[in-house]
């Protein structure tokens, strides 16, 4: 197994640059290199062509909603977006880019989902943010131009994780899921997988990282990594949870964890499409730009989760 030669090429720029881990330092820290690094690399001429995008403020929560271009063909698929970002950093602002991308791709809605961030705001915040941003589409489904029958869940890395939790709530409560895609996902936050040590540094996500976020996310109670919603991989049950997607990179730490979870899936009923991307780094699906394996690997998964939608 061998890195991409366009993924190669930009963990050496960085090296060149002298870039620190991106979860080195203060939250404030953390956050500024993301907006620096992701508003500095945008070229808004390439988002995807979309219908409308508007931010909606409702009951405490930062929604961006994102409408395909009407093609008269309603009602359209609806897809809950969770970014990734540890927990910590990442906005609706910064990952609409994906937002878009998602809502062409599949000619669907996307309601991209601003939780709340730790350490201001640890666990269970960011979870109870998921559970009202899924409870508000549904309630708003025809508003949205969506059907109930084709809700949808996405997300990366810890948004993979609120889109796991999320897909487990919504079984509890009756909400109807027709799929969720998990790129990169966390998933047991209790255990560490021999691919958190085998790509322990120099792939953009570290092992210290992982640590960093842990901790903050759990406002440094450690014991809370068993809790299911925290690490949804540890729930006793996960049979009826919604069909699954799940998109892993070679040389990522959290390689080994979506791995699990997807088989965890399988020996529970759940279907589940497991894609292995082996030259590719975390957190690839928001990163579609750094070449084109990431980009056909965007592509698959979510023509995946539109094979779920319907």
């Amino acid at each position: 197994m061998s890195l991409d030669p366009a993924v190669a090429g930009f963990l050496s720029a960085l090296r060149s640059a002298g870039a620190p881990p991106g979860f080195a330092g203060t939250p404030a820290e953390m956050r500024e290199r993301m907006r620096a690094a992701i508003e500095g690399n945008w070229d808004p001429a390439r988002f995807a062509p979309v219908g409308s995008v508007d931010d909606v403020a409702v009951a405490g929560l930062r929604l961006k909603v994102v409408r395909p271009v009407a093609d008269g063909r309603e009602p359209v698929p609806t897809v809950l977006y969770f970014h990734p970002g540890g927990f910590i950093t990442g906005s609706t602002h910064l990952m609409q880019d994906v937002a878009r991308r998602l809502s062409y791709d599949l000619g669907a809605c996307v309601v991209s989902v601003g939780y709340r961030l730790a350490p201001e705001n640890p666990f269970p915040a960011a979870v109870r943010d998921a559970a009202a941003a899924l409870r508000w589409v549904h309630e708003s489904i025809g508003d949205l131009g969506g059907d109930p029958a084709r809700v949808g869940l996405a997300g990366e890395s810890s948004g993979a994780n609120l889109a796991a939790v999320t897909a487990l709530r919504a079984r509890g409560e009756g909400l109807p899921v027709a799929g969720q895609l998990l790129a990169s996902p966390v998933t047991n936050l209790a255990a560490r997988y021999p691919s958190v040590d085998q790509n322990a540094d120099g792939y953009f996500l570290t092992r210290d990282d992982l640590d960093v976020i842990r901790t903050l996310y759990l406002g440094g109670d450690e014991a809370l990594a068993a809790d299911p919603r925290v690490s949804p991989a540890l729930a006793p049950d996960l049979s009826g949870a919604a069909p699954a997607v799940v998109g892993v990179a070679g040389f990522d730490p959290l390689r080994d964890d979506g791995t699990v979870y997807a088989a965890r899936l399988l020996e529970a009923g759940v279907p589940t499409a497991l894609r292995v991307y082996p030259g590719l780094i975390h957190p690839f699906f928001g990163m579609p730009g750094l070449s084109p394996a990431a980009d056909a690997a965007v592509s698959e998964l979510t023509g995946l989760l539109g094979d779920l939608l319907g």
